[in-house]
């Protein structure tokens, strides 16, 4: 902002302190809206400095004809989808307007006022910091709260008769803050259309709904069935491997390794051991597209260089 003033008063500009407003309207919160902006602001202003020049050249510079440009200049920006810029075009239509001749060098101080405003609105988009960082941390903390869901669920299989004290709404919550961030790290790239990140963060919004459905499954064993050992020690392997990018294979393994030694357990000889054994079974099934679910996605360094 103080940069464009320095430079249109170096170069002995008139109205040179509304560079700075032209470098304050582009400057937008990722790097494509402002490449947009700047675009729009740009179609604009040259729209309305020749047409105000052309009108005020021939109907003169008084209120009625200024309120007569922009009655017809609005409608030609949304045709032309540029009335984006209209607020900086009116700054160069009153420039026009004070203008004590409509020349060709108003036309070229006009001119070099725009691109200097414009051009230092867009370097400073360009340094724009990425969001990986913030990214990464949102990945570590949902990873861990993941990890803890999966060791108190462990922990429920040994101790079956007590209640699970779990919420997930702060878990979902965080996803979707982190899948809103890596939306918008997609505007801070003009060459990606994609963010990895993103359907990272989908993919475990997926699982956590899976560990949802998990827990009244959980809460519904009431009697000790001999798979239970085998389920918490599965369930605390996956839980130690949530971050793994190589875990799901082994873990599919384990639990189809679980269903073939449930093909050979006696039957439950009792309406609760009935009842604990379908839960059981149904757990098994949901860890099991909890596992394929990641397995599908692969890798987060995987997937970015796929996308």
């Amino acid at each position: 902002m103080t940069l464009g003033v320095i430079i249109s008063k170096l170069l002995g500009l008139d109205n040179y302190a509304s560079s700075a407003i032209l470098v304050v309207l582009c400057i937008k919160h990722t790097k494509v809206h402002s490449l947009q902006a700047i675009n729009s602001r740009l179609v604009s202003c040259f729209l309305v400095l020749f047409l105000g020049s052309a009108i005020f050249s021939l109907l003169g510079q008084n209120a009625i004809v200024l309120g007569l440009i922009v009655l017809l200049f609005i409608p030609l920006t949304v045709v032309l989808k540029v009335q984006e810029g209209v607020i900086t075009s009116c700054v160069i239509l009153l420039h026009v307007f004070n203008a004590k001749a409509i020349n060709l060098h108003l036309i070229i101080n006009e001119t070099l006022l725009l691109i200097i405003g414009l051009s230092i609105a867009f370097i400073m988009n360009l340094m724009m910091p990425s969001l990986d960082k913030k990214l990464d941390q949102f990945k570590c903390q949902i990873e861990n709260q993941i990890a803890d869901v999966f060791n108190q669920f462990s922990y429920i299989c040994q101790k079956y008769n007590e209640t699970i004290a779990l919420e997930f709404d702060d878990l979902l919550l965080k996803i979707k803050k982190a899948k809103s961030i890596a939306f918008r790290d997609v505007k801070n790239h003009f060459v990606r259309n994609e963010n990895s990140y993103y359907h990272y963060f989908d993919m475990r919004e997926e699982q956590v709904e899976l560990l949802i459905r998990m827990k009244p499954l959980l809460e519904n064993i009431s009697h000790h069935d001999p798979l239970l050992d085998d389920l918490s020690k599965l369930l605390t392997e996956i839980g130690q491997n949530v971050n793994s990018n190589d875990y799901t294979a082994m873990r599919l393994h384990n639990l189809y390794e679980l269903r073939l030694k449930l093909d050979q357990l006696p039957l439950p000889t009792s309406h609760q051991a009935l009842n604990s054994r379908a839960s059981v079974i149904q757990i098994l099934n949901e860890l099991e597209e909890y596992l394929q679910i990641k397995s599908q996605f692969g890798s987060l360094k995987m997937h970015s260089e796929i996308t």
